[in-house]
């Protein structure tokens, strides 16, 4: 004697949505006009997936706003963000800048972003103007650089020191705890 053990459907997210508001389903698929089998495909198969059309028609069908349940099934879903070392600094140390509004203080432009992004990393040591200028490939200072450098040290990034070098007043930048945090990304 054989015993009958069927195995119970998994629901989809979807089909638990319909389910935890006791939804008739046959009265939905009439007043959207899709076949039961479909909407049952929907319920149980994964594999299915719910356009934007028929959750709109049935949000519409079961008085619900379809932006609160498209919210409450798909609103988990995140991107999947891979950049590079260069671009997690970038998009680090530009969120410092802005949070403090530096960027349109400054009127720092994209090339002068990209700019700090090779400066900070140089600078864990103690560097000089000069050192910076050659990195960035620079024969003098511009008022655009001196503008980035002086923004890197009013968020906290850079601190600044002055050295007197045989009688000469030397600038060094070197980088500070919050930037040694912004240059330590995770390289995955």
């Amino acid at each position: 004697m054989q015993k009958n053990t069927k195995q119970k459907k998994q629901l989809t997210p979807f089909g638990e949505y319909l389910a935890k508001r006791s939804v008739n389903k046959s009265e939905v698929c009439r007043k959207v006009g899709i076949s039961i089998t479909r909407l049952n495909r929907l319920c149980y198969n994964s594999n299915n997936f719910l356009r934007c059309y028929e959750l709109q028609l049935i949000s519409l069908a079961i008085n619900e706003d379809a932006c609160k349940m498209q919210q409450e099934l798909y609103g988990k879903l995140q991107l999947q963000e891979e950049f590079t070392y260069s671009e997690q600094i970038i998009n680090n140390f530009s969120r410092v800048l802005n949070d403090k509004g530096l960027i349109t203080t400054y009127e720092i432009t994209q090339k002068d972003i990209e700019r700090i992004a090779s400066i900070l990393p140089f600078c864990v040591e103690a560097k000089s103007e000069t050192e910076i200028l050659e990195l960035i490939g620079l024969k003098r200072r511009s008022s655009k650089l001196v503008a980035s450098i002086k923004a890197c040290v009013e968020a906290g990034l850079l601190s600044l020191h002055m050295k007197n070098l045989e009688g000469n007043i030397v600038s060094e930048y070197i980088l500070t705890d919050l930037g040694k945090q912004i240059i330590e990304v995770d390289l995955k």
